[in-house]
């Protein structure tokens, strides 16, 4: 999340966080088991004080509602992906991974639609999870909060 942070302070939006744009790194670490996760493609990135070009990019599952609505990617986006990206390391499955990603699914999402919570976390995950994933956006948490 400091990756997030860092640019999220620095005016950027991501605007196509998943898992699959997350490296793992042990370069830091004596340890097999500790890695430091690293956010990269910043190849569509956009700068939070330019106005929107309307496009939606990304992955289905990890996109916010409110940007299939508006067209429009904010800071309260990417966390609402880096809640689907916790789902996905608490369970070891993509979002939505049994559901086809078209329109139905678009809707579905916009609906509100979640992936289906498992108990097998540590206490307060899932409630900051459900946080990040919330339908408001100016409800979810700041990137310095999570």
């Amino acid at each position: 999340i400091h990756g997030l942070y860092d640019i999220h302070k620095s005016n950027i939006i991501h605007r196509d966080i998943h898992s699959g744009n997350i490296l793992l790194n042990n370069a830091n670490s004596t340890s097999q088991y500790s890695k430091e996760a690293i956010l990269c493609d910043l190849g569509i990135s956009k700068s939070a004080l330019e106005s929107t070009d309307g496009e939606i990019y990304g992955i289905i599952s990890y996109i916010a509602p409110e940007v299939f609505e508006k067209g429009t990617y904010t800071c309260a986006s990417d966390i609402y992906s880096f809640g689907l990206i916790m789902w996905e390391l608490m369970t070891g499955r993509n979002p939505h991974w049994d559901r086809d990603h078209d329109t139905e699914l678009i809707l579905r999402i916009h609906n509100g639609l979640r992936p289906p919570i498992v108990t097998n976390a540590p206490e307060g995950y899932i409630e900051l999870m459900k946080e990040c994933w919330h339908s408001d956006p100016e409800k979810r948490p700041k990137a310095h909060e999570v």
